[in-house]
Formats: C-alpha cells, structure tokens, sequence
C-alpha cells in the first residue's frame, strides 16, 4: 500500500505534499481509537462524507456520532452507479462536477480544520474531489495522475476480488486508470 494513514483502511492518505490539510480515504468503518485520537489531535475534525444515504446505513462511519467532529452528508451526484463502459468512466466523472460537488469542494477548501473526506472506496467520488482540489492547489497533471494511481496500487486486491465475485464486470471499469483523471482534468481545466 502506498502512503495509508490508518491500519484499518486502504486508501487514506494526505494529498498536498507535506501537509495534512486535506486527507483522502475509503470509508474508515474500522477506525480504531488511536486514529480517532490522532485525527483530533492534528485538527482533522471536519469530516466529508460523500456517499449516499443508503451507503451510508450499510457501512456506518463511527465517526457520524462523535461530538469532536464536524460531520457533513454530501453525496456525490451519480457517484453511486458503476459506468457501464469504459468510455463512460471519464464521462461519469464529468457529470460528477456540479452544483453539489461546487459545494462540496467549497465546504472543504473553506473548512477551519483540516479535513477527511471519504466514500465507499475512496477512488471515484473521492478521486473526482481530489482532482478538483489539487487543480484548485495549483498541483499540475503529473501530481494529479499520480496521486489518483495511488488508489489502483492501494485497491487492487480488493478490485480483483470483486471482479472475480461478479465476473460480469468490467475490472477496468472498476480500476483506476490515468485516462479517466487526465480526460476529466482536461475538461475541468478547459471549461
């Protein structure tokens, strides 16, 4: 795994160089009481999530209850459905960028803490909010690329095992590919 902040997820990790300002992740249901703790204490208390309602009732995050943090629902549009093929990845990244996600970029980036923000995974929705993050930082293509890839080394065991419990989908509709993340730069950079 590459740069995972806690034991009990997969793909949790800062996305600024040598910052903890904005920390990316899969959905930390597992989080233990240390991490909750090294969270409080580095000022990691605004906590974005982005999955649906539904998502969130079948893997419920501990910290929705905590009194330490401030706990936002903001699901995602569209981020819940699996695009059909892979020339639809991109695309549903696209259709992501939208009011709701407007917003959702502004409450984090104008967040008086630092901030988690996370969906099921921690790859689409998360990887879409990362990007527009990153563009916002200043951060080029390569950094973004980069930074998304980071999930495909962090998932892959996961991504096969599901491949492998549901033969009917496409793996590299469901693995992160440095096309998906430069077609949505380039589109949210030329619009």
């Amino acid at each position: 795994m590459v740069d995972n902040i806690f034991k009990n997820t997969l793909n949790t990790r800062a996305i600024l160089p040598d910052s903890i300002r904005f920390v990316r992740s899969d959905v930390p249901v597992n989080i233990t009481e240390q991490e909750v703790e090294w969270l409080i204490a580095h000022d990691i208390t605004t906590v974005i999530d982005l999955r649906t309602a539904e998502e969130r009732c079948n893997k419920e995050c501990p910290l929705a209850g905590n009194p330490h943090f401030r706990y936002y629902c903001m699901p995602v549009t569209g981020g819940s459905v699996v695009p059909k093929t892979v020339d639809e990845v991109s695309k549903s990244y696209i259709n992501m960028v939208d009011e709701q996600m407007h917003k959702i970029i502004d409450t984090i980036w104008t967040s008086e803490t630092n901030v988690l923000y996370f969906c099921n995974a921690g790859k689409d929705r998360t990887g879409v909010v990362t990007a527009i993050l990153l563009c916002k930082a200043g951060m080029n293509l390569e950094y973004i690329i980069e930074d998304y890839m980071k999930s495909k080394l962090n998932l892959r065991d996961v991504l096969e095992s599901y491949a492998r419990r549901f033969p009917d989908v496409n793996i590299d509709i469901i693995t992160p590919h440095e096309r998906y993340i430069t077609e949505l730069f380039e589109w949210y950079t030329n619009s």
